[in-house]
């Protein structure tokens, strides 16, 4: 199997594998899917995190109010249906805790603690699950592995919140299950999301173009490993990778300035200056014979 190595950034990067007479069009479409997945799959997890930790996303003009007079003023101007999201309800349900939240844009309306503790424990295993550090321990991705962890995390849903019921329809979470989340106006270059039929191929610098498989571009031995990018088509080909990390560097070039800097001291010094020093000194066996030293003076001051 050939083993493709998918790298947008450092922090986005996954592995994945495939015969070598697979067409490009399929790779593309996997290698997309894989992307995008991991891209909401990272914010899902994220969403219902403090979803389990602080309860449901008040209405967008309450949120960040902490003080009374400011979210009475906001309630009356809101709509009815979503008022009774923008307080603090006094009477709990059986099994829900309060949990407020510090920043105020949450209702501090949580679940019981082991259904909170479960949604928690789920969500970094989803993390790990899609991790980066995947391609440093050599494990590939695939587009069931993705869709399992999705499957995961909509079943953790599904137990907290039976058909999204006491969820607002804003919610984070709720929208990306239900398909409604805006990945464009989301989702910054860093963790591009991508569409399939305007994304293309690159590796080596040049383009593997779809309608042909990937043996035509790589050759016909599995066992060969290669790097690529997706790219969206018309845009040309993708800036390729410094030759080392941004670490490597600022090490290279603490150790040149440190270099440069001896090599300016050196420069000013004059190149007699050893004879200044106590060693370089011809008198020095008599001085120390007669007991003298160069701190005597035989002139008067």
């Amino acid at each position: 199997m050939v083993l493709i190595h998918y790298k947008k950034t450092e922090l986005n990067q996954f592995l994945y594998e495939c015969a070598a007479n697979t067409p490009t069009d399929q790779v593309i479409k996997d290698l997309v899917e894989i992307n995008n997945m991991r891209i909401i799959l990272d914010r899902l997890a994220c969403a219902m995190e403090d979803l389990a930790t602080h309860g449901p996303l008040k209405p967008e003009d309450t949120r960040g109010l902490s003080e009374q007079s400011l979210i009475d003023a906001a309630i009356e101007t809101m709509a009815p249906e979503k008022k009774p999201w923008a307080v603090t309800p006094q009477q709990l349900l059986p099994g829900q805790r309060l949990n407020p939240d510090k920043t105020a844009y949450r209702t501090g309306v949580i679940q019981t603690e082991e259904l909170s503790k479960m949604v928690i424990e789920n969500c970094a295993k989803v993390k790990q699950a899609i991790s980066k550090n995947l391609v440093d321990l050599k494990q590939c991705l695939t587009t069931k592995i993705v869709q399992e962890q999705l499957d995961l995390l909509r079943g953790c849903m599904m137990i907290c919140y039976p058909g999204y019921h006491g969820l607002p329809p804003w919610e984070p979470a709720r929208e990306i299950l239900e398909g409604q989340f805006d990945t464009q106006a989301t989702f910054t270059e860093q963790y591009d999301f991508l569409e399939e039929k305007s994304t293309s191929l690159w590796w080596a610098g040049k383009e593997l173009l779809r309608g042909k498989l990937l043996s035509d571009f790589i050759g016909k031995n599995d066992k060969t490993k290669i790097i690529v990018r997706l790219q969206r088509t018309g845009a040309g080909a993708p800036v390729r990778e410094p030759a080392v990390d941004a670490e490597t560097q600022k090490k290279m070039m603490a150790f040149y300035y440190k270099k440069q800097q001896e090599q300016k001291e050196l420069e000013a010094e004059n190149e007699d200056q050893y004879l200044n020093s106590q060693w370089a000194n011809p008198k020095q066996l008599k001085q120390q014979l007669m007991g003298a030293s160069d701190q005597i003076s035989w002139k008067p001051k």
